[in-house]
């Protein structure tokens, strides 16, 4: 991945600060222009994020992509809304080098968010990594959500195959 760093300077006045935050260039998913002033991908389509691209992904469902080999950036971010639901599907998401990014520690994702792997048993795999997976080699899974309390606990009493309630020791917000 490319890092770039950025000063502002305003005549007269001089260096600005920037309070020490990071601003990033980013193509939208829903923009023509980030695919080349062709349409975004359609169902069992795949597509190469390649080194240099940050790309946001600002639409609501996505068509189940085949495969998605990321080199530069796959960036969600949460809406203001905290009731917002976005969905993304995939057979493969393979991160090279590059970074997919579903908030940080410091920003966490405070919408809701739900990623689907797709695939069979049938289905060919990426070597090492298998199929319907999201796989990262030399490169960065950063997913953070809404601090939860706790982040685990105990099983009160045994569950049974086939019982659809859990009783747990605590209670939780999750």
């Amino acid at each position: 991945m490319i890092e770039t760093h950025t000063e502002i300077f305003i005549t007269g006045q001089g260096l600005v600060s920037n309070n020490e935050l990071v601003f990033t260039y980013v193509s939208f998913w829903s923009d023509d222009t980030t695919w080349g002033g062709e349409f975004a991908p359609m169902e069992g389509e795949s597509i190469w994020i390649p080194t240099g691209l940050n790309l946001l992904v600002d639409i609501d469902v996505s068509p189940e992509i085949n495969a998605i080999i990321c080199e530069g950036s796959l960036l969600f971010v949460p809406d203001a809304d905290p009731n917002h639901h976005r969905s993304f599907d995939a057979n493969y998401i393979f991160v090279s080098g590059g970074k997919m990014e579903v908030g940080t520690e410091d920003f966490p994702y405070t919408s809701k968010i739900t990623i689907t792997m797709h695939s069979s048993i049938d289905d060919p795999y990426l070597p090492i990594y298998g199929n319907k997976v999201i796989g990262v080699r030399y490169g960065t899974l950063d997913m953070h959500g809404i601090e939860r309390n706790p982040v685990w606990t105990y099983l009160e009493q045994t569950s049974e195959i086939g019982n659809t309630v859990l009783t747990l020791a605590e209670p939780v917000d999750w």
